[in-house]
């Protein structure tokens, strides 16, 4: 065994050898490392680098698959990818997962309206995109583990190289002590930086390369010249090692400092041993010292870091609270949502820009923001799922209450086509929202059906308006003919009052503020069938005929029919209230004839055949009626004015 390899066996050489090759690296590192595989690792710088690269924790469940797409895109083109390993196979899963929900949604859907099971075609687009980004990921992964590969096993050939260049040092005769020592440290220094080998090779490497330089030492020892020499510059870069971990004391970063500390410890061994035993241990306790000095900061880092941790708890569970203040809305609507959904993202981006919590409550802390958002998501889907079928009946009803206005846009029943708009604008109010694509165009056509009706019927008021005025100014002339007459027969008189009512009726509406005319009209029938004494039953007569010219005129089949129906509805009503009542003698059998009920009763039942037999004359007149084969009389498209029976005296 050489001098060093003793030297590090002296006064708890074991401790110290220890803590030479196993020194901790971070907080969280294993503290019982493989020396051979510490002495393997790259560079502290490379190992630093790495460590201090953090991806970002993401809830890959609240994104779309086009947001998975160009996540997974991003996070390989900005981050190693050796690094990727668990977020690219969160961002797989989340993406299948949703690619295949999506896929059964369509998949039914397509079913529903008829598809063919067999014909269906699933959506790639999507897919394609993401497998290609995969594929490049695996690609460039299986490209880095190649590269790696190629590199440990140049710096094998690298290292095996040095040992033998080493055993040949010591093997073959010295030139002089200056060229010895300059290849002995360059064979030093390139075996320090060799870098990693294959982890099946390095036990064995390493141990020969120890081998050798243990001869290596032996070698100098020797050589009193050759030792001093050997020992001198080795102290330096003891001394050099301390400086440096004397300043990390200082070093603001912990972290950085316990990361440096492990580079130098490895430099002891590689580069600084050994040296003279005057110098040996008393270096090697000032290094120890130092040492201890800095794992003592670990406290500290641990309290700074524990306040951290905790500081950024209390802001997760503020950020949890908001988002459960959400999920337990009872009725969120469009609005709810509108209002929330970039305040529950302005959320999600701050609680991953928080940072680390402390290791107990890191798991139950994600997991209840993850669900959180998951259930987030799952309530504003199904109700915008719903909100979507919703809006599909609302264009559907929609769309029928559009074809209404537009079939019925020319229609001149005007009273009946009036009501009917006005019916369907107010069921458009009630409907709601239809989808955003058809809600202009759908509207825009139903105002333009609706806006056309409402301006013909303005234009057919508007020539209405002239026609009832012309009207009038013919009913105000029809009045002052019928106050000329004079002295003429019985007969002539009743035809004149028939041939007056009939004209009266041909002629039409009358502005609404002029209708009392037509009472002046009846009151003017009124004297003349007085002034001439004519009988009741020529009124009526004459009043039946007066109706069945009405008809006649309108030719007004479906009026014709219903009038019909209600005479004979009437005609039957009086039939059995008459029956009734002649039952009802039957309890005045012994009452005598002066008595009040008995001839109310009877006057009643006269009352009642009379307006029988008038309606059964009328109903008997009507039946007959063929309208189709009545002279042909121009329309009112309005409707056949209704006036007012002339009066009569009994």
């Amino acid at each position: 065994m050489s001098i060093e390899l003793d030297d590090l066996q002296n006064a708890d050489e074991n401790d110290k050898k220890e803590e030479l090759i196993n020194a901790e690296p971070s907080v969280n590192a294993i503290q019982n490392e493989d020396p051979i595989d510490e002495l393997n690792s790259e560079s502290s710088q490379e190992h630093t680098n790495n460590e201090e690269i953090v991806l970002p924790e993401e809830d890959y469940d609240s994104f779309t698959m086009e947001n998975l797409v160009d996540r997974a895109r991003e996070l390989l083109d900005e981050y190693p990818v050796s690094l990727l390993g668990e977020a690219m196979n969160s961002i797989r899963e989340a993406f299948t997962k949703k690619y295949d929900e999506r896929e059964a949604e369509r998949k039914q859907k397509y079913l529903a309206e008829g598809g063919d099971e067999l014909s269906y075609q699933p959506e790639f687009t999507l897919k394609t995109r993401f497998n290609s980004v995969y594929h490049d990921y695996k690609a460039k992964l299986t490209y880095y583990y190649k590269e790696q590969e190629q590199k440990e096993q140049d710096n094998l050939e690298k290292r095996l190289q040095i040992i033998e260049e080493l055993k040949e040092l010591y093997t073959t005769p010295i030139e002089s002590i200056s060229s010895f020592f300059k290849k002995f440290r360059n064979i030093k220094e390139r075996w320090h930086n060799a870098g990693k080998i294959p982890k099946a090779k390095a036990g064995d490497v390493f141990r020969t390369y120890f081998h050798h330089l243990d001869n290596t030492h032996d070698f100098i020892k020797l050589n009193k010249e050759l030792e001093e020499l050997d020992y001198a510059h080795n102290l330096i870069q003891r001394k050099a090692i301390i400086e440096r971990a004397k300043e990390l004391v200082t070093e603001l970063s912990v972290q950085k400092a316990l990361n440096e500390l492990q580079y130098l410890h490895k430099l002891w061994k590689e580069q600084a041993e050994p040296v003279s035993e005057e110098f040996r241990e008393s270096t090697w306790q000032e290094f120890r010292a130092v040492t201890q000095q800095i794992h003592s900061r670990k406290s500290e880092l641990f309290d700074k870091i524990r306040d951290e941790q905790l500081a950024n708890l209390e802001k997760k569970q503020a950020i949890i609270s908001e988002l459960e203040k959400i999920v337990s809305n009872p009725n969120p609507d469009h609005s709810f949502w509108q209002n929330n959904i970039k305040k529950i993202e302005q959320l999600r981006e701050n609680f991953f820009s928080i940072g680390r919590t402390p290791k107990e409550f890191s798991s139950e802390t994600w997991s209840r923001f993850k669900d959180l958002l998951h259930e987030i998501n799952t309530i504003k889907n199904a109700f915008y799922k719903d909100l979507k079928k919703v809006q599909q009946d609302n264009l559907k009803r929609k769309n029928e209450l559009l074809e209404i206005a537009k079939a019925n846009k020319d229609n001149e029943d005007w009273e009946v086509a009036l009501n009917l708009y006005k019916k369907i604008q107010n069921e458009w109010k009630n409907i709601g929202h239809v989808p955003k694509k058809y809600s202009d165009k759908l509207w825009n056509e139903f105002r333009e059906a609706c806006n056309y009706f409402f301006d013909q019927y303005k234009q057919k008021n508007s020539k209405e308006s002239e026609s009832w005025i012309e009207n009038l100014t013919k009913k105000q002339a029809l009045l002052a003919e019928i106050d000329t007459i004079s002295e003429m027969s019985k007969e002539d008189a009743l035809n004149k009052i028939n041939e007056y009512s009939i004209q009266w009726n041909s002629i039409g509406k009358v502005p609404k503020e002029n209708i009392e005319i037509n009472k002046e009209f009846n009151r003017t029938i009124k004297k003349l069938i007085k002034k001439f004494n004519i009988e009741k039953n020529a009124i009526d007569e004459m009043h039946l005929n007066i109706k069945v010219e009405n008809y006649k005129q309108s030719k007004d089949d479906k009026k014709l029919d219903e009038d019909l129906r209600k005479m004979k509805k009437q005609i039957q009503e009086l039939e059995h209230e008459l029956v009734q009542l002649e039952n009802n003698l039957s309890f005045f059998s012994s009452a005598q004839q002066d008595n009040p009920l008995l001839q109310n009763t009877l006057n009643n039942i006269e009352s009642k055949k009379a307006k029988l037999e008038e309606l059964k004359q009328t109903y008997s007149k009507l039946i007959n009626l063929d309208l189709s084969e009545a002279e042909n009389i121009p329309k009112d498209k309005e409707q056949t004015p209704t006036e007012e029976k002339p009066e009569t005296e009994e």
